[in-house]
């Protein structure tokens, strides 16, 4: 008899995601909290203490390390991986998986986009960034589309394979991180925009499976 092959694919079955509900109704409680201090009281008390710690420590090193993370982190490349993501998940015939994908860092991306849109919280003006942004602030979209990434790679990567996985969810640390080192995000932008990712992708696996049950 032929072997058997391991399954390529790593959606998790409707009962499997029932465990998904606390960590999502944490990941929007997190944002929630963020987001009722910012439309209530305009600010975060962590916020300014945690970037003024960031920026004693400057060091070049340190501004080159962050600058690449934003650079590589940005919409543009974040759209691009997205796509490849999918595209490959297609051609391999796993088109659930390509369309839950796309709906995650998709949707997760334009919610930022609505989100920004509403809270219009003007950039951190602490010092001069090395790479000044003008747009609204709250959520950081860096944050939240890496985030989205990681969650929604997450879901597609085999288990026996996830150990290479965790370099996604590190890798959006590390843009958070760059992010307000460069002083052009609050802590708390950094925070909902992971908490909202993750939430959102969350949402869609959740919703999915539930219909799927059905």
């Amino acid at each position: 008899m032929p072997a058997t092959q391991p399954p390529l694919v790593a959606t998790a079955s409707p009962t499997s995601t029932r465990s998904l509900w606390l960590p999502a109704a944490l990941a929007w409680g997190v944002f929630g909290s963020m987001a009722a201090l910012v439309f209530g009281r305009g600010s975060v008390p962590f916020d300014a203490p945690i970037l003024l710690a960031l920026h004693r420590h400057a060091h070049w090193v340190f501004d080159e390390l962050a600058l690449t993370f934003t650079i590589v982190g940005n919409t543009g490349p974040m759209i691009v991986a997205g796509v490849l993501v999918t595209a490959t998940l297609s051609s391999l015939g796993r088109r659930r998986d390509a369309w839950l994908f796309a709906l995650g860092v998709g949707g997760s991306m334009l919610l930022t986009q609505v989100v920004k849109r509403i809270a219009t919280r003007p950039r951190p003006e602490l010092w001069l960034s090395l790479r000044p942004e003008h747009t609204f602030s709250f959520p950081s979209g860096h944050a939240m589309d890496t985030a989205a990434l990681a969650a929604a790679l997450f879901f597609i990567t085999p288990p026996h394979r996830r150990g290479w996985w965790a370099l996604a969810p590190l890798f959006a640390l590390g843009v958070g991180w760059a992010r307000m080192y460069l002083g052009v995000h609050y802590p708390s932008d950094v925070l909902a925009g992971w908490s909202s990712a993750v939430g959102w992708v969350l949402l869609v696996q959740l919703v999915f499976s539930r219909a799927v049950s059905r």
